[in-house]
């Protein structure tokens, strides 16, 4: 049976103040703490563009001391948020962080030793050989931004240089050409090395945007780089120096920026993240195709223009740079306009292939077409009938039926289910099991009369169809079915039993398909909860325990959509100091109309429905917010039980964590009960899957306890694997026999006492009512106790009289 999760709408967790939170509020209180730090990173980016602003407007005369404590600061935060964030790879941060720093540097060592040479006859101060140091720096570290957003395509890189071609050569032309041909002989070579660093930053800014940004730690790392970028560029136009004194004006408070905005990325959390890829190839867009053939045209229409106004053309600053750069980058696409030839020949030769195999295709889906039609209505393993092909025969069948009378021949369906079917498959392998079905329909097929219908419906679950006959030779069929699996399959080497569950409708007069299938299965559901190997007729009381078993679903559909469930509290008493020193909480229903009803009645029918993960999570935040005021007056912890439904559910670790956030209970005053059927019939992996997520709660202080211990699987090998804190022993050791003290159920008490002792594990016994059984489980080193001898579940407005009146009490 298929379940399905309720939804949470009408589940809602109650403070002691009676505010009322929805349980899907608890769940999304993570989600709004994200949104709080994204508001913080926006206000920080904010800032980043409005202080350097403020401080250019502030009054009196800008202090370039200022500047460089602004600076330093955004250079300190920066590595201090690649030590704590450490991003992967750490690499392209240091980088950018050393860049930066350097730069920093220049502008300090400037204000020391303004004109102090690197050495005697180099045309290069220490400022400058500093500041030039930090382009490579910076331009590596942008590598490494690029790198590490992965993905990108090389129509992305293509764009990319197009769009920095483009624009460099634009830019240098126009701002970098008159610039440097102002300056001295003296300072020409290093003020061109300074323009060439400024190029190589803005073609890996452009990188940057068009090839890698996934996330705002790299929007803002590409911004930054423009903002630098931008200062030196205004400095250069309004006769600044490319190093030297401290920037006062605009370009100072645009790179200033940037030092900020740098800092602002290392802090961010997507600092840390790793992106998809992008989406894949594609050709470049027209838009930059044009701009890059306009570009061609920009460096022929310069030299005409200095022809004409004979102006004197430098051979590194007129030639060298444009001529290098036009030329590399025409060798770039003239390489890869080869490699788009090759691909495009691939291409085509790969489409003359898929034609020809296209033909080949055509002529075969006419061969195919007469087994698809066999194969729809037929099973491909077994050869069988399939669900189809029943269904059209009893279609026929019920057409045929007469309304029914006193001796009228009847119809039958019998649904048959092999019993531990599974086991084989997951024992011996797919191939085994298919083996194993396919004699398995050939011992039915022989065991059949003429005219029955045999059908293979899926996976291993036969169905056979019936016409005229009653329902004493239907039965008869449906044993010799059971009896002639009873003997040993033998199966590649390997000798297999197998036994199988049957489920008899038998009809006279007309009914629906969905009735009778409805009706067989039924009576297979009640063969298989009776034991198993037999074969079950439909009868009316199965019909109605379903509709009551259907009823009791809806009542709890309607149950968790109105808030009708309520909380319990029994306590747990320590047995030494008799003081309460923890609570179970406990869940109750109380149905609108018709009281109480007992959790025996609807859990098991929330756990096989899958309501009990939705109710799960609303006991646990329920408990957590109840609980919370109970630890801060009292030291009170609170116990509560988890469904195995709950503990195999991937989001059952973020479910206990949410309630703790939101009720602000501390991990160590939570304990969850699980029972020792929670590990059988699990499979490996899952049974790794909730030990993992019980080792995850264990580790933030949430303690773990085995309910009823000793009724169970009790396997030792489970008990040494699980993260196990406290054992309770079930009530079924009452020790309240004719023997007392001397009964069984105290030795089998005193063993599992001895055995929590030395794996060091708390215990608590469960349904103790009477003194006498308080005092030979405190004789034997029981650790606490709960019962009605303390008190009955209650809730959680008495518990707080009772937990005041026992502090009151205490001397």
């Amino acid at each position: 049976m298929q379940t399905q999760t309720a939804p949470t709408e009408g589940l809602v967790v109650r403070t002691r103040a009676g505010v009322s939170t929805p349980l899907d509020g608890v769940a999304h209180a993570a989600e709004q703490a994200v949104a709080r730090r994204r508001t913080h990173w926006l206000a920080g980016s904010v800032a980043a563009l409005v202080v350097p602003w403020l401080l250019l407007a502030a009054p009196g005369p800008q202090s370039p001391v200022a500047y460089v404590a602004t600076a330093l600061c955004a250079v300190l935060a920066l590595w201090v948020g690649i030590a704590v964030l450490r991003p992967a790879p750490v690499w392209p941060w240091l980088l950018l962080g050393a860049g930066l720093a350097t730069r920093l540097t220049g502008l300090v060592v400037y204000q020391a030793l303004p004109h102090t040479a690197i050495l005697p006859g180099v045309p290069l101060t220490a400022t400058q050989v500093i500041r030039i140091l930090s382009f490579p720096l910076l331009v590596a570290g942008l590598v490494g931004i690029i790198t590490r957003g992965g993905g990108y395509r090389t129509h992305r890189v293509v764009d990319g240089l197009a769009v920095s071609y483009s624009v460099s050569l634009v830019l240098y032309l126009l701002f970098a050409v008159p610039y440097l041909r102002g300056e001295p002989g003296a300072d020409r070579l290093s003020a061109f090395a300074f323009v060439l660093g400024d190029l190589l930053l803005l073609v890996m800014a452009v990188m940057v945007f068009t090839v890698s940004i996934r996330n705002t730690t790299q929007l803002l790392v590409g911004l930054a780089s423009l903002f630098f970028l931008v200062g030196d560029l205004l400095r250069s136009v309004t006769g600044g120096q490319p190093t030297g004194v401290v920037a006062t004006g605009a370009p100072g408070a645009i790179v200033l920026s940037g030092y900020l905005l740098m800092a602002v990325a290392a802090w961010h959390p997507s600092v840390t993240e790793r992106r998809p890829p992008l989406d894949g190839q594609r050709p470049t867009g027209r838009a930059k195709l044009t701009m890059l053939g306009l570009t061609v045209f920009v460096y022929p229409v310069y030299t005409v223009l200095a022809s004409v106004n004979e102006w004197e053309l430098d051979p590194l600053i007129d030639v060298g740079y444009p001529v290098t750069v036009t030329t590399l980058f025409c060798f770039y696409l003239a390489v890869r306009s080869a490699g788009q030839a090759r691909e495009s020949f691939r291409r085509e030769q790969e489409q003359a292939a898929q034609a020809a195999a296209l033909g080949s295709a055509l002529a075969e889906q006419q061969a195919l077409q007469g087994q698809l039609t066999y194969r729809a209505l037929h099973d491909p393993l077994t050869g069988l009938a399939n669900r189809s092909k029943l269904t059209e025969a009893l279609d026929r069948v019920l057409a045929d039926a007469e309304p029914a009378s006193d001796g009228d021949r009847s119809y039958a369906l019998l649904l048959i289910d092999l019993d531990g079917f599974k086991d084989v498959n997951d024992t011996h392998g797919h191939p085994i099991g298919d083996e194993l079905l396919v004699q398995v329909a050939d011992r039915f097929s022989r065991a059949l009369p003429d005219g029955a219908l045999l059908a293979r419906l899926g996976g291993d679950e036969f169905a056979v169809l019936i016409g005229d006959t009653d329902e004493k030779e239907a039965l008869a069929v449906g044993r010799r079915l059971t009896e002639t699996l009873r003997s040993a399959f033998h199966v590649a080497a390997h000798d297999l039993y197998m036994t199988t569950s049957v489920g008899l409708y038998v009809g006279s007069g007309t009914a629906t398909p969905s009735d009778v299938l409805r009706n067989a299965d039924l009576a297979l559901y009640a063969a298989k909860g009776a034991g198993k190997d037999q074969v079950v007729p439909y009868r009316q009381e199965l019909r109605t325990a379903h509709l009551d078993k259907v009823e009791l679903l809806a009542g709890l559909r309607r149950a968790v959509a109105g808030g009708e469930f309520v909380l319990e509290y029994q306590p747990v008493v320590d047995l030494v100091t008799e003081r309460i020193s923890s609570v179970e909480a406990l869940l109750r229903w109380d149905m609108p109309g018709q009281g109480r009803m007992s959790p025996t009645d609807f859990v098991p029918v929330a756990e096989e429905s899958g309501l009990i993960v939705p109710i799960g999570a609303w006991v646990l935040s329920q408990a957590c917010v109840d609980a919370a005021d109970w630890y801060a007056r009292f030291g009170i912890s609170v116990a509560v039980n988890v469904a195995t439904a709950q503990l195999r559910d991937p989001e059952f670790v973020s479910t206990v964590v949410g309630a703790l956030r939101f009720s602000g209970l501390s991990p160590q005053a939570l304990v969850l009960e699980i029972t020792e059927s929670t590990m059988i019939a699990a499979t490996a992996a899952e049974t790794d899957a909730v030990v993992k997520r019980l080792e995850q709660l264990r580790a933030r202080g949430i303690r773990i306890a085995i309910d009823d211990f000793g009724t169970g699987y009790s396997s030792l090998s489970y008990l040494r694997r699980l993260p196990v804190d406290i054992l309770k022993i079930d009530r079924a050791f009452s020790m309240d026999g004719p023997d007392g003290a001397d009964s069984e159920d105290t030795a089998l008490t005193k063993a599992i006492l001895q055995l929590s002792h030395s794996l060091g594990l708390s215990t608590v016994a469960e349904g103790v009512e009477t003194s006498e059984r308080a005092d030979t489980l405190r004789e034997l080193r029981c650790d606490r106790a709960q019962g009605f001898l303390y008190s009955k579940p209650v809730g959680a407005g008495e518990l707080d009289g009772l937990l005041a009146a026992e502090t009151q009490a205490t001397p």
